[in-house]
């Protein structure tokens, strides 16, 4: 088995994978074009791609652990899929400044940084640092003045001139960082194709880092995420014929990485309709992570082998329509499904 750091190397390389660093509701995300002019630089022990539009840059950690997962999407053939990156809590803390904070020269830069400072914007958490990186003298001193006062205590006058100034975002973890060089957008605004961030203050206000539909351990901590391409769902989201291939590789990160009760619960309920097996509630799984991962399977067998008696029996049992409300998210911020 490849090791956990060479599995996002190969994803860093393909402009089909997106990623993430955040926490539910503050969030930077780089995407890419395939087309795109592109620096990538892939060693043994970090790798950074760069574009005009932003860049990531991931570090090599021992300790890092893979989470693949899948949920349930509100379109009742359809599922989300993702891969957290986590730490252990202890390994993945970090200064989780409580207000506006002059961090210093960003020597860490990926992207042009010539006499800027990077500035913490106080959100507090305890694994991620949302932070903006300038050297326009005026918003220097505009965020000095805020010194200490967290993100959302700021006068709205504050936050409407940092976005005009429109500073570089960087967000930071233990197993790297997203920059976003794109123009933030207004509030009404539509979120731009390409590497962007979120601040979504209900959100954040829900003071979770995942949602609960995502099964990661107790004393871990996400501190990235990747999401590979998806056998039925392009880039933007839309539909598109199903592709073995992507399926077969993200199966491989399951049945290699997520938690042993999830991967059973899939390889059962594939057996149940591989076999005609009448629909029993008894073998429905009992615990929520576990039977979202049987209703996804039950969905991926028909993308295999076409609806059959059997399978439509099995999702009225545990899959029908009115079930599909609870459904999961793809990157942690969005609310679509």
């Amino acid at each position: 088995m490849n090791s956990v750091f060479d599995i996002l190397s190969k994803y860093l390389d393909d402009p089909a994978t997106g990623w993430s660093i955040g926490t539910f509701g503050v969030i930077a995300e780089f995407h890419r074009d395939p087309n795109e002019a592109v620096e990538i630089n892939l060693s043994s022990d970090h790798g950074q791609v760069r574009t005009a539009r932003g860049a990531i840059s991931i570090l090599s950690n021992p300790a890092a652990r893979l989470i693949p997962y899948e949920t349930v999407s509100t379109l009742p053939t359809a599922w989300n899929q993702g891969v957290m990156v986590c730490l252990p809590e202890a390994a993945a803390t970090l200064n989780a400044h409580k207000g506006v904070t002059d961090l210093g020269p960003d020597n860490d830069a990926l992207m042009p940084a010539s006499d800027a400072h990077l500035y913490d914007l106080g959100f507090a958490c305890r694994h991620i640092e949302a932070c903006v990186r300038t050297a326009d003298p005026a918003l220097r001193n505009a965020l000095s003045d805020v010194s200490g006062t967290p993100f959302f205590d700021l006068p709205m006058e504050f936050v409407e001139a940092l976005k005009t100034a429109n500073p570089v975002r960087v967000f930071r973890s233990r197993l790297g960082r997203i920059e976003v060089a794109q123009e933030i957008p207004d509030s009404n605004g539509i979120t731009p194709v390409g590497p962007h961030t979120h601040i979504l203050p209900k959100l954040f206000g829900q003071k979770r880092e995942q949602s609960a539909n995502i099964p990661i351990p107790d004393n871990w901590t996400i501190a990235l995420a990747f999401y590979p391409p998806h056998p039925i769902r392009t880039a933007k989201g839309s539909f598109k014929p199903f592709d073995k291939i992507t399926f077969n590789a993200f199966q491989t990160l399951i049945q290699n990485y997520a938690p042993p009760a999830l991967a059973a619960a899939k390889r059962e309920a594939w057996k149940y309709l591989d076999t005609d097996e009448a629909a029993a509630p008894e073998v429905i799984p009992k615990t929520r992570h576990a039977r979202t991962a049987f209703r996804v399977a039950l969905r991926q067998w028909e993308h295999l082998h076409g609806a059959s008696p059997s399978s439509t029996a099995w999702r009225q049992l545990c899959d029908s329509a009115h079930l599909a409300s609870g459904a999961d998210i793809r990157p942690p911020h969005d609310t679509n499904a």
